[in-house]
Protein backbone atom coordinates (compact mmCIF):
# COMPACT_ATOMS: atom_id res chain seq x y z
CA UNK A 1 0.00 0.00 0.00
CA UNK A 2 2.43 2.42 0.47
CA UNK A 3 4.84 1.64 -2.64
CA UNK A 4 1.39 1.91 -4.30
CA UNK A 5 0.74 5.40 -2.92
CA UNK A 6 4.60 6.84 -3.72
CA UNK A 7 3.64 5.71 -7.06
CA UNK A 8 -0.04 7.12 -7.15
CA UNK A 9 1.77 9.89 -5.63
CA UNK A 10 4.30 10.22 -8.63
CA UNK A 11 1.94 10.84 -11.20
CA UNK A 12 -0.77 12.68 -10.02
CA UNK A 13 1.64 15.53 -8.60
CA UNK A 14 3.47 18.49 -10.02
CA UNK A 15 6.92 19.39 -8.08
CA UNK A 16 8.93 21.83 -9.11
CA UNK A 17 12.32 20.47 -8.23
CA UNK A 18 15.33 23.29 -6.69
CA UNK A 19 19.01 22.98 -6.74
CA UNK A 20 21.76 25.37 -6.15
CA UNK A 21 24.75 25.07 -8.80
CA UNK A 22 27.06 23.39 -6.92
CA UNK A 23 24.68 20.71 -5.58
CA UNK A 24 23.51 20.13 -8.92
CA UNK A 25 26.87 19.25 -10.26
CA UNK A 26 27.57 17.60 -7.09
CA UNK A 27 24.95 15.44 -7.59
CA UNK A 28 25.72 14.82 -11.55
CA UNK A 29 28.67 13.53 -11.15
CA UNK A 30 29.71 10.14 -9.59
CA UNK A 31 30.82 11.55 -6.24
CA UNK A 32 29.00 9.89 -3.81
CA UNK A 33 26.01 12.41 -1.81
CA UNK A 34 24.65 11.82 1.79
CA UNK A 35 21.12 13.37 1.99
CA UNK A 36 19.95 13.80 5.36
CA UNK A 37 16.06 14.58 5.56
CA UNK A 38 13.92 15.36 8.07
CA UNK A 39 12.16 12.24 9.51
CA UNK A 40 8.05 13.96 8.70
CA UNK A 41 9.18 14.41 5.13
CA UNK A 42 9.69 10.80 4.41
CA UNK A 43 7.19 10.48 1.74
CA UNK A 44 8.93 13.03 -0.44
CA UNK A 45 12.16 11.17 -0.62
CA UNK A 46 11.39 8.34 -3.35
CA UNK A 47 9.63 11.45 -5.14
CA UNK A 48 13.33 13.93 -4.57
CA UNK A 49 15.64 11.13 -6.34
CA UNK A 50 13.32 10.58 -9.50
CA UNK A 51 13.64 14.43 -9.55
CA UNK A 52 17.39 14.20 -9.48
CA UNK A 53 17.59 11.90 -12.41
CA UNK A 54 15.69 13.94 -14.39
CA UNK A 55 17.28 16.87 -13.69
CA UNK A 56 20.42 15.58 -14.33
CA UNK A 57 20.10 13.23 -17.25
CA UNK A 58 21.05 9.86 -15.53
CA UNK A 59 19.24 6.71 -16.04
CA UNK A 60 15.94 6.56 -14.03
CA UNK A 61 16.53 3.26 -12.87
CA UNK A 62 19.45 4.26 -11.35
CA UNK A 63 19.30 3.44 -7.23
CA UNK A 64 19.28 5.37 -4.05
CA UNK A 65 20.19 4.05 -0.79
CA UNK A 66 18.15 4.53 2.63
CA UNK A 67 18.73 4.09 6.00
CA UNK A 68 15.98 2.12 7.81
CA UNK A 69 15.29 0.71 11.42
CA UNK A 70 15.42 -3.13 11.72
CA UNK A 71 11.97 -2.64 14.05
CA UNK A 72 8.38 -3.09 12.87
CA UNK A 73 7.98 0.22 11.53
CA UNK A 74 11.40 0.70 9.80
CA UNK A 75 11.13 -3.08 8.07
CA UNK A 76 7.72 -2.27 6.45
CA UNK A 77 9.27 0.96 5.26
CA UNK A 78 11.82 -0.84 3.98
CA UNK A 79 10.02 -3.58 1.84
CA UNK A 80 8.17 -0.59 0.51
CA UNK A 81 10.80 1.63 -0.96
CA UNK A 82 11.85 -1.72 -1.76
CA UNK A 83 9.12 -2.58 -3.88
CA UNK A 84 9.90 1.35 -5.81
CA UNK A 85 13.83 1.12 -6.56
CA UNK A 86 15.15 2.40 -3.37
CA UNK A 87 16.92 -0.33 -1.28
CA UNK A 88 17.71 -0.30 2.37
CA UNK A 89 20.36 -0.62 4.61
CA UNK A 90 18.91 -1.64 8.37
CA UNK A 91 20.62 -0.31 10.98
CA UNK A 92 19.88 1.75 14.57
CA UNK A 93 21.56 2.83 17.60
CA UNK A 94 20.11 -0.12 19.28
CA UNK A 95 20.47 -2.60 16.39
CA UNK A 96 23.41 -3.24 13.87
CA UNK A 97 24.51 0.28 13.79
CA UNK A 98 28.27 -0.68 13.74
CA UNK A 99 27.85 -2.91 10.82
CA UNK A 100 25.33 0.00 9.24
CA UNK A 101 27.68 2.88 9.66
CA UNK A 102 30.53 0.27 7.80
CA UNK A 103 28.13 -0.40 4.57
CA UNK A 104 26.90 2.87 4.18
CA UNK A 105 30.36 4.14 4.11
CA UNK A 106 30.84 1.32 1.53
CA UNK A 107 28.58 2.54 -0.24
CA UNK A 108 29.08 5.88 -0.65
CA UNK A 109 32.64 5.18 -1.38
CA UNK A 110 31.44 3.44 -4.27
CA UNK A 111 29.49 6.49 -5.71
CA UNK A 112 26.28 5.81 -4.40
CA UNK A 113 23.65 8.20 -3.01
CA UNK A 114 22.43 7.81 0.34
CA UNK A 115 19.49 9.29 2.41
CA UNK A 116 19.32 9.38 5.71
CA UNK A 117 16.58 10.61 8.36
CA UNK A 118 19.15 12.99 10.49
CA UNK A 119 16.89 13.33 13.48
CA UNK A 120 16.26 9.51 13.40
CA UNK A 121 13.37 7.01 13.98
CA UNK A 122 12.39 8.51 17.09
CA UNK A 123 13.25 12.41 17.40
CA UNK A 124 13.17 14.94 18.86
CA UNK A 125 11.76 16.20 15.95
CA UNK A 126 14.12 18.28 13.32
CA UNK A 127 17.06 17.86 15.69
CA UNK A 128 20.37 16.19 14.21
CA UNK A 129 20.85 12.95 16.21
CA UNK A 130 24.72 12.39 15.23
CA UNK A 131 26.04 9.95 13.14
CA UNK A 132 25.36 11.95 9.62
CA UNK A 133 28.65 14.22 10.27
CA UNK A 134 30.56 10.95 10.96
CA UNK A 135 29.60 9.71 7.74
CA UNK A 136 30.34 12.38 6.15
CA UNK A 137 33.92 13.05 7.21
CA UNK A 138 34.69 9.24 7.20
CA UNK A 139 33.42 9.05 3.80
CA UNK A 140 35.01 12.16 2.29
CA UNK A 141 31.40 13.27 0.55
CA UNK A 142 29.45 15.91 0.95
CA UNK A 143 26.28 16.00 3.06
CA UNK A 144 23.18 17.74 1.73
CA UNK A 145 20.22 19.29 2.80
CA UNK A 146 16.78 17.46 1.19
CA UNK A 147 13.08 18.26 2.06
CA UNK A 148 9.96 18.80 0.32
CA UNK A 149 6.54 20.35 0.67
CA UNK A 150 2.89 20.56 -0.81
CA UNK A 151 0.28 22.76 -0.82
CA UNK A 152 -2.72 20.37 -0.34
CA UNK A 153 -1.94 17.32 1.95
CA UNK A 154 -2.53 16.24 5.38
CA UNK A 155 0.20 16.95 8.42
CA UNK A 156 0.01 14.53 11.22
CA UNK A 157 -0.21 15.65 15.14
CA UNK A 158 2.27 13.12 15.97
CA UNK A 159 6.21 13.64 16.94
CA UNK A 160 7.56 14.02 13.75
CA UNK A 161 4.51 16.10 11.97
CA UNK A 162 4.75 13.78 8.95
CA UNK A 163 3.29 15.63 5.98
CA UNK A 164 1.49 13.46 3.61
CA UNK A 165 0.90 14.96 -0.12
CA UNK A 166 -2.68 14.60 -1.48
CA UNK A 167 -3.07 13.69 -4.74
CA UNK A 168 -2.92 16.23 -7.61
CA UNK A 169 -1.25 18.74 -5.26
CA UNK A 170 1.55 20.95 -6.55
CA UNK A 171 4.80 21.31 -4.69
CA UNK A 172 8.14 21.72 -4.51
CA UNK A 173 11.46 19.12 -3.68
CA UNK A 174 14.77 21.27 -2.79
CA UNK A 175 18.19 20.30 -2.08
CA UNK A 176 20.27 22.67 -0.28
CA UNK A 177 23.88 23.84 -0.16
CA UNK A 178 26.47 20.99 0.85
CA UNK A 179 28.47 20.95 3.45
CA UNK A 180 32.13 19.01 3.68
CA UNK A 181 33.44 17.76 6.93
CA UNK A 182 36.99 18.00 7.13
CA UNK A 183 38.79 14.90 7.82
CA UNK A 184 40.68 15.35 11.11
CA UNK A 185 37.63 17.24 12.19
CA UNK A 186 37.51 16.77 16.02
CA UNK A 187 34.59 16.04 18.23
CA UNK A 188 34.06 20.24 18.90
CA UNK A 189 34.34 20.53 15.32
CA UNK A 190 31.51 18.02 14.36
CA UNK A 191 29.42 19.79 17.11
CA UNK A 192 29.56 23.16 15.01
CA UNK A 193 29.19 21.70 11.44
CA UNK A 194 26.27 19.48 13.37
CA UNK A 195 24.07 22.48 14.22
CA UNK A 196 24.95 24.51 10.89
CA UNK A 197 23.41 21.81 9.13
CA UNK A 198 20.50 21.27 11.50
CA UNK A 199 20.00 25.67 11.15
CA UNK A 200 20.41 24.36 7.30
CA UNK A 201 17.82 21.61 7.19
CA UNK A 202 14.95 24.03 9.09
CA UNK A 203 15.24 27.03 6.96
CA UNK A 204 15.36 25.12 3.45
CA UNK A 205 12.30 23.36 4.96
CA UNK A 206 10.70 26.46 6.20
CA UNK A 207 11.42 27.44 2.72
CA UNK A 208 9.52 24.82 0.53
CA UNK A 209 6.57 25.67 3.17
CA UNK A 210 6.75 28.79 2.28
CA UNK A 211 6.55 28.49 -1.35
CA UNK A 212 3.77 26.03 -0.77
CA UNK A 213 1.74 28.44 1.20
CA UNK A 214 2.32 26.54 4.56
CA UNK A 215 3.13 27.56 8.14
CA UNK A 216 6.43 26.79 9.03
CA UNK A 217 6.93 23.29 11.53
CA UNK A 218 8.94 24.40 14.43
CA UNK A 219 11.27 21.67 15.98
CA UNK A 220 11.11 20.13 19.20
CA UNK A 221 13.67 21.43 22.06
CA UNK A 222 16.51 20.26 21.59
CA UNK A 223 17.88 17.03 23.79
CA UNK A 224 21.12 16.62 25.21
CA UNK A 225 23.68 14.90 25.25
CA UNK A 226 22.64 13.78 21.70
CA UNK A 227 22.89 10.18 20.48
CA UNK A 228 25.01 8.08 17.75
CA UNK A 229 22.25 6.50 16.03
CA UNK A 230 24.93 4.50 13.56
CA UNK A 231 27.27 3.28 16.39
CA UNK A 232 29.49 6.12 15.75
CA UNK A 233 32.84 5.17 13.47
CA UNK A 234 33.60 2.18 12.36
CA UNK A 235 37.22 0.79 12.34
CA UNK A 236 38.31 0.11 9.36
Amino acid sequence: MIAGTVEFLHKTTRMEFHAPPETRAIIASNEGVLAGYWHGRLLFLPLLWRGVLRETGKDPATPAYSLSSPHRDGAMMARALNLIGVKTIMGSSRTGGTEAFREIRRTLKDGQSIAIAADGGKGPRQRVQGGIMLLAKHSGCPVIPATGSCRWGKQLDNWDRMLIPAPWTRGVLMLGEPIRVPKDADKDELARLELQYEDAMNALMDEADRRCGRSPTPPAPRRTPAKEPLGGPARA
